[in-house]
């Protein structure tokens, strides 16, 4: 046997974008903003995704990327609070409600 090191074969495919990042994409892992796992993505796929979705900005990709998971989530949590924003309406709308009630009860 040999002592000699093996070189690299995985190829580079750097790409550069329009904040003047330029990232070798075919070793990038993705990591969801909402779930923090990470994705790997075939690198002209995720060259594509960034210029039609993120602007062909890989800080924005990098800042707001949500995955297919991380997506479900996000959803679940938006219909939550909007749940919970109603409720507290209603319950101001009571309050102001039987206010009137005890206005009316004192003419």
């Amino acid at each position: 046997m040999s002592n000699t090191i093996k070189k690299s074969r995985k190829a580079k495919h750097n790409y550069s974008f329009a904040d003047g990042k330029t990232v070798d994409l075919n070793s990038y892992s993705a990591t969801c903003t909402v779930t923090g796992n990470q994705k790997k993505f075939y690198h002209s796929y995720l060259a594509n995704l960034i210029e039609t979705k993120y602007d062909n900005s890989f800080t924005q990709f990098e800042a707001t990327y949500v995955s297919r998971e991380g997506k479900s989530i996000a959803v679940k949590l938006n219909k939550e609070v909007k749940l919970e924003e109603q409720i507290d309406r209603l319950y101001s709308r009571i309050k102001e409600l039987k206010g009137r009630v005890v206005a009316l009860s004192d003419s």
